[in-house]
């Protein structure tokens, strides 16, 4: 490891620090639209390569009161293009004092790939300008959407889950180059990259054999609260797209999970006609050069 100032650079990601990190996620998106229940699971599924098992490039800044904010890159996937960046986040009593800043440079500057963010809240105050001030640019954006689980929704119609069907590998690796467009070496592990996802379970991905349409749905639990995130939906028309969302509802009644939330780059009206309702926008951001 090497340290900066208060900053140190990891090499690993060990049981006790996902839970650092975890606590101060959950502290810093309270009340913003990318609020959802994170634990120290999903920080170490999501922050390590679901491939390779390769660790993050992650910088973690501290004091005698405890961890005060960190910054991570995901190492890319094999036949990924950019690597992730995860965060910076910082505790609310350590802002305002350039730590945000001087945590993103480090792991800039320790990463070799080029780099997107995660999705960044507009309604954050100052987290677009943040990357704005610090050279980068907006690459896209997503919209994000919650809703409540309702058992009741029509037109599920001849939606199965994954536990019902054989070669799921190759019916995840055809939708994925059919409605995703995704080359066919990255199509071909996407099945596999979702395993290694903590919310991962078999009975949330939702397929539509008669269409080789699926929605992928992810489960996720902690002390304050539990959703099903509707993450990826792969479907080839709004009357396909609106009977896998029904069918997620359903799912998430099923599991008495409180809230079903979408992020997607998808037209918002198949979500809002299935009961969901619009809560927020967020962006990604690239450093110049780097589309």
């Amino acid at each position: 490891m090497s340290v900066t100032g208060r900053i140190t650079v990891l090499d690993s990601l060990h049981k006790s620090l996902c839970g650092e990190l975890a606590a101060l996620s959950q502290e810093c998106i309270v009340g913003y639209s990318d609020d959802r229940p994170v634990n120290a699971s999903l920080v170490r599924s999501r922050l390590t390569n679901a491939l390779t098992g390769a660790p993050p490039v992650l910088a973690v800044a501290r004091d005698e009161r405890g961890l005060l904010g960190w910054c991570a890159v995901r190492r890319p996937e094999p036949g990924e293009a950019r690597a992730r960046l995860w965060g910076p986040v910082v505790a609310p009593s350590a802002r305002r004092a350039g730590l945000g800043g001087q945590l993103l440079r480090t792991v800039v500057e320790a990463a070799r790939w080029p780099l997107v963010t995660t999705d960044v809240p507009d309604d954050r105050h100052g987290a677009g300008e943040f990357f704005t001030r610090s050279g980068w640019e907006a690459a896209g954006g997503v919209t994000v959407l919650r809703g409540v689980p309702a058992a009741d929704l029509p037109g599920t119609g001849s939606v199965v889950s994954a536990e019902d069907v054989g070669g799921l590998r190759a019916y995840v690796a055809a939708a994925a180059r059919r409605y995703a467009g995704l080359a066919a070496p990255f199509a071909e592990s996407t099945l596999r990259r979702w395993q290694r996802d903590a919310r991962f379970r078999p009975g949330n991905l939702l397929l539509d054999p008669a269409t080789g349409s699926l929605l992928l749905a992810l489960a996720q639990r902690n002390a304050v609260g539990s959703e099903l995130l509707l993450a990826e939906v792969w479907a080839g028309g709004a009357q396909v797209r609106r009977r896998l969302i029904s069918a997620a509802h359903a799912a998430a009644a099923r599991q008495q999970l409180a809230v079903v939330r979408a992020v997607t780059r998808l037209d918002p009206a198949d979500f809002v006609a299935c009961g969901m309702r619009i809560t927020g926008r967020c962006r990604t951001f690239v450093l110049p050069g780097e589309r």
